[in-house]
């Protein structure tokens, strides 16, 4: 146990290195940074708006739409001129006005459709910018559905207005198994996701992370010959195997924490203002649906997560002896990066379990498509899944740990290289 300490402490050593820590330090950092700016910008785009009206009209119907942006969270700031270009070079804050024309009242009342012009004065094209024209569209709306609900009930007081407009009333219900709450489809999915969003991420950047590490260790120990000086001590050729996949692991478990730190930040940052408040309604249907993952869930989730770490590990090393020096680590991963890049594809965009049946075997062989899997079924109360996952990523782990012992046993640890030169210098 002593000699298992002391090479994992060795390995741990080696494997953070300035190189490894400093980009990952300056990562998370800018992940932070971009967090706190989104969230600064978004709360000035939620803060109340400057908006130019000129009203030709200046009617009662006119005023009534000035009065309705005024308590949707706009400055209204009013003009007498409509040279557009003269207002938005006056008020560099302003980057809508809206022109009423003369006779809007009037045509109103006669029953003749009307035009409001909208000037959007664009500054950046970035994601955040469209929120403020995305805004005023929706309060339009509001105004368009106003005039027309005071048009119809002045010409008919005994019939309400939302009827004619919209005789159907949809009352969506979500049933999950045996479970059923009065709820929006939309509102679900967007909660499923917040919820489980930030898993494949985490696990496809902890992997590709680890799996580097330790194949580039292995490889470098190749290149520098010191991997012979190791294996000629007194220790035995598990224990050197088990110490690399200890230290990467734990490694692999301190960048997690970190980067899951940063991320968390970006996405509060991302989310913080536009986040939709749970109501007590909502509370009330995800409660009856039974949807969220519980403490006992993230446990489990942790648990698949840690054994697809250990799997990637042990490939890692397999892989590493295979390289030549530390410039063919990535060749020779390459295999292990396609075996995590297509779950993590297909469980963004498709459901695994509803696939063709040899397509779903063949994704379930892979020991990473069970981590991606595990929200979805602890949600779906699909347990027996979640523990087949688990036993196979288990019992995978202790072959490939194996296949690496028997191969560190031997001298094909020294020998075995895969070398892109070689085959050149044949052709």
């Amino acid at each position: 146990m002593k000699k298992f300490l002391i090479l994992l402490q060795k390995e741990i050593r080696e494997l953070i290195t300035p190189q490894i820590v400093l980009p990952l330090v300056i990562m998370v950092v800018i992940f932070s940074l971009l967090g706190n700016l989104l969230g600064k910008e978004q709360e000035r785009i939620t803060a109340p708006r400057d908006i130019a009206i000129v009203d030709e009209d200046k009617t009662q119907t006119s005023e009534s739409i000035i009065q309705t942006l005024s308590s949707s969270n706009f400055n209204v700031i009013k003009f007498e001129d409509k040279n557009i270009e003269n207002i938005f070079s006056e008020n560099k804050k302003i980057t809508v006005a809206l022109a009423i024309p003369q006779g809007f009242e009037k045509g109103i009342k006669g029953f003749q459709q009307q035009k409001i012009e909208i000037y959007n004065n664009i500054k950046n094209f970035s994601l955040l910018g469209t929120i403020e024209s995305s805004i005023l569209k929706q309060i339009m709306s509001s105004i368009v559905d106003g005039l027309s609900n005071q048009i119809l009930s002045s010409q008919n007081t005994n019939i309400n207005p939302d009827f004619l407009k919209n005789p159907i009333n949809v009352n969506e219900f979500v049933m999950i198994k045996d479970r059923q709450a009065n709820i929006s489809i939309d509102t679900v999915m967007n909660f499923i996701r917040s919820q489980t969003a930030f898993i494949p991420i985490i696990l496809f950047m902890v992997i590709m992370l680890a799996a580097q590490m330790v194949a580039t260790t292995v490889a470098a120990e190749k290149e520098n010959k010191t991997l012979e000086t190791l294996l000629s001590s007194p220790i035995s050729r598990k224990t050197i195997v088990l110490a690399k996949i200890a230290a990467s692991g734990i490694v692999a478990l301190i960048f997690a924490g970190i980067f899951m730190f940063g991320f968390n930040s970006y996405i509060n940052g991302i989310t913080g203002s536009m986040g939709q408040a749970n109501s007590a309604g909502l509370n009330t249907a995800l409660s009856e649906l039974q949807l969220g993952i519980s403490l006992s869930g993230y446990i489990i989730l942790g648990i698949s997560l840690f054994l697809a770490t250990l799997c990637a590990l042990a490939i890692a090393i397999i892989l590493g002896i295979l390289a030549e020096d530390v410039k063919g680590v990535q060749a020779v991963t390459t295999p292990l990066m396609i075996l995590l890049f297509v779950p993590y594809l297909l469980s963004m965009f498709f459901d695994i379990n509803s696939a063709a049946p040899a397509i779903k075997y063949i994704i379930y062989a892979i020991p990473f498509s069970h981590p991606f899997l595990v929200p979805q079924n602890l949600i779906m109360h699909n347990f027996p899944q979640i523990i087949f996952g688990i036993v196979y990523q288990l019992v995978l782990f202790i072959i490939l740990i194996t296949v690496a012992a028997k191969i560190f046993s031997s001298d094909k640890v020294i020998t075995m290289k895969f070398s892109f030169k070689k085959k050149r210098a044949k052709e």
